[in-house]
């Protein structure tokens, strides 16, 4: 029997994974036999968040901290409807027999390629079951996406600046959901050499999606380093890195 599904893949404390993003792959098996029953990017916006809940939103509701310590609690949804709308996954299954369905979202990036964070669930589908009413079933996938590490060198000195946003391609700034007080970011310089750990900075916020070293590192002396820059949101449990080689000539 025919058996419908919409599938959406929601940033853990973010919005769907869309074009800020690189959007996500989305895969139906068979969790007995690992066959693949549906495939396919979910492509499409990033949704609409509003302070009200309402039967279409999602049940992962956007917590935000105030510098005032006051929460605030907003909802996402796929409606009211978009061009284009939000990002999902429509399936067509044909099912003879109740079976256990497991989900996998991957998340991509701009060139299409997965960078490494993904979702598992597995649910029972029973045959004719039609579950493509919003907000379908809904992927959260946890990460933070951290990007165009850019060092500026000056003899053993580095400055760093790194683009970090949510896992749905987000912002972060004063001016939206995703401030930057919940946001640590650091850095961390290894010698490729012997692998040793040769300093550790904080990086600062700067500007939107934006963060720095408010001093530069001071490297032990010529040779090839790796950075590393982590970003963590603590009160989401949100990791993202992502690291460069920097050569330090005599």
């Amino acid at each position: 029997m025919q058996t419908n599904v919409l599938v959406r893949v929601q940033a853990r404390c973010g919005k769907f994974l869309g074009p800020d993003a690189g959007y996500s792959r989305v895969t139906l098996s068979d969790a007995a036999s690992g066959a693949v029953l549906a495939q396919g990017i979910a492509q499409g916006g990033s949704g609409n968040l509003s302070p009200g809940f309402h039967p279409s939103s999602t049940r992962q509701p956007v917590v935000t901290t105030q510098s005032t310590g006051e929460q605030t609690v907003l909802w996402l949804s796929a409606l009211p409807a978009t061009i284009p709308p939000a990002a999902g996954f429509r399936a067509s299954l044909e099912l003879d027999v109740p079976t256990l369905v497991r989900f996998t979202a991957e998340s991509l990036g701009p060139d299409g390629s997965p960078n490494g964070h993904l979702v598992t669930e597995t649910m029972l589908l029973t045959p004719g079951v039609d579950l493509g009413a919003e907000p379908g079933v809904v992927l959260v996938i946890p990460g933070l996406i951290v990007k165009n590490v850019t060092p500026t060198e000056s003899g053993t000195s580095l400055s760093l600046t790194a683009t970090v946003t949510m896992m749905c391609g987000c912002p972060i700034d004063t001016d939206v959901p995703w401030l930057p007080s919940e946001f640590v970011v650091t850095a961390t310089v290894t010698s490729t050499a012997g692998g040793a750990q040769v300093a550790r900075a904080a990086l600062a916020f700067q500007s939107r999606s934006t963060f720095g070293t408010a001093q530069p590192i001071v490297l032990p002396g010529p040779g090839t380093y790796t950075v590393a820059v982590e970003a963590v949101q603590p009160a989401e449990a949100n990791v993202g890195s992502a690291s460069i080689t920097v050569t330090v000539a005599e």
